[in-house]
């Protein structure tokens, strides 16, 4: 058997060492609107504005742009990246990719 096909049968934490993806604890997403006292302003292209406005339409009352932004910004907080070795917009990218997995249903996959 060739190296390269028994690899694809060992896990993240085999090939990568101790590294393994866990779900986020809801705990770690609890920034609430009473507790947001200050002021953020931010720069968004046409598509994620849209987007924005997109979930705040079809989520209804209590879910508006703000809560979106904060929950995102806590989710940040959970990742494990080395901010100060990252330099640059691409290196930010690559690294919060590198460092999150996303669930995918059948109809987006």
């Amino acid at each position: 058997m060739s190296e390269v096909s028994y690899q694809t049968f060992l896990s993240d934490i085999g090939r990568l060492g101790s590294e393994r993806f866990v779900p986020v604890d809801p705990s770690e997403l609890d920034s609430r609107r009473k507790d947001a006292d200050r002021k953020l302003t931010i720069r968004v292209s046409k598509q994620q504005a849209k987007w924005l406005d997109h979930i705040e339409a079809i989520t209804g009352k209590g879910i508006d742009e703000d809560a979106v932004i904060r929950v995102l910004i806590d989710l940040g907080r959970q990742l494990e990246v080395d901010w100060a070795m990252t330099a640059g917009a691409p290196a930010l990218r690559a690294a919060v990719a590198d460092a999150v997995r996303v669930r995918r249903t059948s109809s987006r996959a």
